[in-house]
């Protein structure tokens, strides 16, 4: 199923890239009206195959870095027991800044 939904995803939303493994998936979207939009679009997908979408698990993520630095409840998540987040970097002129990545 993953395969066949995969190439509709990509015909549905060509400027939301996305990374999936077995049932797991990551929707980059430029807005949280797109991500709401995209995440009800998948819900209605699901249903029509009979499975929903994990109410703990699924959820909107803000990748918030030095240059988006708005307040969103959920700044984390864990995709492939790599946990991506907002963390303290260093450019390599030694300036910090904040970098959203897993470590």
């Amino acid at each position: 199923m993953a395969n066949r939904n995969g190439g509709q995803m990509q015909r549905t939303w060509p400027q939301s890239p996305f990374a999936r493994y077995a049932d797991d998936a990551v929707v980059h979207c430029r807005s949280l009206a797109e991500a709401q939009s995209v995440m009800q679009s998948i819900a209605a997908r699901l249903g029509e195959c009979g499975l929903t979408m994990h109410p703990e698990k699924s959820k909107i993520v803000y990748c918030k870095d030095s240059n988006r630095t708005a307040i969103h409840p959920n700044v984390q998540f864990t995709f492939l027991g790599f946990t991506f987040r907002p963390r303290a970097a260093s450019s390599k002129h030694r300036r910090r800044f904040t970098s959203f990545c897993q470590r």
